[in-house]
């Protein structure tokens, strides 16, 4: 035991021996290393934070759900930026978003059960890409003649492929997505279509076509005070398709015109001309409007005959078949749960959340030196 005791107090006499200098500048040194570093920690871990805090969470926020469906801000700026003939429309992606959503959710269920491989997917992407990019040579040897129809080689759709996942900024999962959504509402309308009437209800229609107000509500008066619709129409209508025949559209079906069309067009009676009607998509349907200085012409109609039941003309067909599709989808956001979000004081979307919106697209623009004219992908994509 004593032997012990004496190996106890050398060793905390040794411990109380002065530093040496070496030692001294040695520990100094690793301590000012030790420092730096746990500064720069910080730094790091609050800088990161701030960014992750001010940019990359508002980003991540849901603005868009479709029943268990949650869609970010995010996506929907990449999808803004995707669109080349207006990055601005915000309101406008966030619609075709809600109805990709809805499309893809009911038709993978009965009664549609539709089905959408990953091989289905890579050849909607070619059939694309190589409509955009085809072109035929003719090659002459002796007699024979060949015709070849261009498309892109395997590593030509590769690079094209990579190019356009990278300009999306989506993932590839995401980008996939879109082009499902694309090969789902195609199989919708196929679908709808093998479904639809050969028959409906038609209207021999006249219209005039002009680009303001004043003009419309002067026609309308003229017409009033006892001046023949298609002398007017002749003079003043900006329809390229009809000025000339006086207006005289043929016979049309009511579901092929847009719907502000439809109802002003079922409600009049034989010879009578309807007020000045601002549709909300132009030219949306049947109806071809030259005005192309004003997306949102006024249109004055005139019904001369009406028919039910009578026979679909092929030239309808495409619209009453795209008029199926949105009846359908409009019926499916009646009962789907659709809700957007945002800055609202209720966590709403609401105007600030629009001008939120349009501020990050400008950033991103800014930041990735895209202009209007800018095509970010491929037209469909």
């Amino acid at each position: 035991m004593p032997k012990n005791n004496k190996l106890i107090k050398k060793n905390e006499i040794e411990d109380k021996l002065p530093e040496t200098k070496e030692a001294k500048r040695r520990r100094i040194k690793t301590n000012a290393i030790l420092t730096a570093s746990a500064i720069l920690v910080v730094i790091i871990v609050v800088s990161v934070g701030g960014w992750y805090l001010a940019y990359e969470k508002p980003l991540q926020a849901t603005v868009i759900e479709v029943n268990d469906s949650k869609v970010s801000i995010g996506y929907l700026l990449n999808r803004c930026l995707m669109n080349a003939s207006n990055t601005n429309d915000t309101m406008g992606m966030i619609q075709s978003i809600i109805q990709e959503q809805i499309i893809e959710q009911v038709t993978l269920q009965p009664p549609y059960n539709f089905t959408v491989t990953e091989a289905d997917i890579d050849k909607e992407l070619r059939d694309e890409v190589n409509a955009s990019a085809s072109g035929t040579s003719t090659t002459t040897t002796g007699t024979s003649t060949t015709t070849t129809t261009g498309g892109l080689s395997d590593s030509e759709f590769q690079a094209w492929y990579r190019q356009a996942l990278n300009q999306s900024q989506l993932s590839e999962t995401q980008f996939r997505d879109v082009v499902k959504s694309i090969v789902l509402t195609k199989r919708l309308t196929t679908y709808l279509a093998a479904r639809m009437p050969t028959t409906t209800d038609q209207v021999h229609l006249y219209d005039i076509v002009v680009a303001d107000s004043t003009t419309a509500n002067d026609v309308k008066t003229r017409i009033d005070a006892g001046e023949d619709f298609q002398t007017i129409a002749k003079e003043l209508s900006q329809d390229v398709d009809t000025a000339a025949k006086g207006g005289d559209m043929g016979w049309v079906p009511l579901k092929g015109l847009d719907s502000d069309l439809e109802g002003t067009a079922n409600s009049l009676t034989i010879g009578q001309c309807s007020n000045p009607v601002q549709t909300s998509a132009a030219t949306q349907a049947v109806q071809s409007s030259s005005n192309g200085t004003n997306d949102q012409p006024y249109y004055l109609l005139m019904v001369t005959e009406k028919a039910s039941g009578r026979e679909i003309e092929p030239t309808y067909v495409p619209y009453l078949q795209q008029r199926l599709v949105q009846d359908w989808v409009s019926t499916q956001m009646a009962i789907q749960k659709i809700v957007l979000k945002g800055k609202g004081t209720s966590g709403g979307y609401d105007s600030q959340t629009a001008a939120y919106l349009q501020y990050e697209i400008e950033k991103l623009k800014a930041s990735r030196g895209i202009t209007e004219t800018t095509t970010t992908t491929t037209s469909a994509y």
